[in-house]
Parts: structure tokens; sequence; C-alpha cells
């Protein structure tokens, strides 16, 4: 079945950052960095966004400028139609999904979180069905893509969502979202190798 969303992926070693690439307000963030990886990794992030929002609408990557939110999601024009796009980037790698509809993306490293440590993020459903699981390593797996999830929504809805307004549920080992009124949001999770997981929240 087609899905209403492409998702392109890449490495950061694949892509030449090209500051040229970066206006004003990208130049300012990416001189903001104090770290050398993270910020090289912003330039080849935008780069590769910008060369590929130009090759699918058949522009020049210069061409591409980004508006913000008040929350500070990236879009497009509306010249360009109804275009949405999302971008994650981690650990070397970098994650773009686009859709004709408001989509959101997240990409995380698999490594030790303590469910303890995310209170802050979970709300009580939500730890307590973390919990739930016996099994440590489906626990762990549980508890990165629920949290690659709640960034995806967050993303995609551009933080319009306070965080105790929704939840997930465990149900047959798949995270289900529960929120109030009509829900039209559907997810799907990938995983890179055994070191990432991705969740494309998408309409």
């Amino acid at each position: 079945m087609n899905k209403p969303y492409k998702i392109i992926t890449t490495t950061v070693d694949a892509v030449k950052g090209e500051l040229a690439l970066l206006d004003g307000e990208e130049l300012k963030r990416y001189k903001r960095f104090i770290s050398d990886i993270k910020r090289e990794e912003f330039l080849t992030a935008r780069t590769f966004l910008k060369y590929t929002l130009a090759k699918e609408l058949g522009v020049e990557p210069k061409q591409i400028s980004l508006s913000y939110s008040e929350n500070g999601k990236p879009f497009l024009s509306k010249i360009y139609g109804e275009f949405y796009f999302n971008l994650s980037h981690s650990n070397g790698y970098i994650v773009l999904a686009i859709s004709n509809n408001e989509v959101g993306v997240d990409l995380e490293p698999i490594s030790a979180l303590d469910e303890e440590k995310l209170k802050w993020f979970l709300s009580t459903q939500e730890l307590k069905e973390v919990k739930s699981i016996k099994d440590d390593a489906q626990r762990k797996l549980a508890l990165f893509q629920l949290f690659t999830m709640k960034e995806a929504f967050i993303k995609a809805t551009d933080k319009s969502y306070l965080l105790d307004t929704f939840t997930f549920w465990y149900i047959d080992g798949q995270w289900v979202l529960q929120i109030d009124g009509e829900n039209h949001w559907k997810f799907d999770l990938k995983t890179i190798g055994n070191e990432l997981v991705v969740a494309i929240c998408f309409q």
C-alpha cells in the first residue's frame, strides 16, 4: 500500500555542507553551536534539505527559503501548494519526510534511557504501560518507540497539543494515540540497523 508520505534518508558523511545555502537566520543558528560536530551536522542537514526540496519542487536549492511558525517549525511558502516536510537528524543520520499533509518525523539513537528520568515527558498512563513490560529488551525498545512517536506527533502538530492533553496506550505490542476529539493521526515506526528508531506521524 502506498504511503501518503515520502521518506528520504542519508548520512552526514554523504553530504557536503554549503554555507552559501544558509539564509541569515540559519547562519546565526549555525554560528551559535558550540560543538563542531553539531554545527556541521546542522549545516549538512540544511544542505540536504534544500537540495532535496529543490529537486521535488523543480527549483534551484538557493531558491528554497524557509519561514518559521511561532513555535519554530519550518515551512515553505503557499506558492508551492500543499507541500509539507519535516526533518530530523542524529548520530550522523538525516531523515526527511515529505507529504501533502502535515507530517512529523523523529530519529533517535537507541541508548539506555531511564523511564524515571522521562517523567516530565511521559504521562502517568504511559509510565504505567512502560513499567508493565516485563522483558528488558522489549521495554527498552517500547520506550524508544514511545519517545520518538511523541516527538513526531509534537512536530507534526507544531506543539498545538499540550503534553497533558494526549497519551499513548500500549495495546497488543503497539502504541496507540488517544486525544480529545477526532483523531486523524497515524504512525509508522522504522529502525536503522540496531542503532536508531524512526517514527513518522502523518494523516
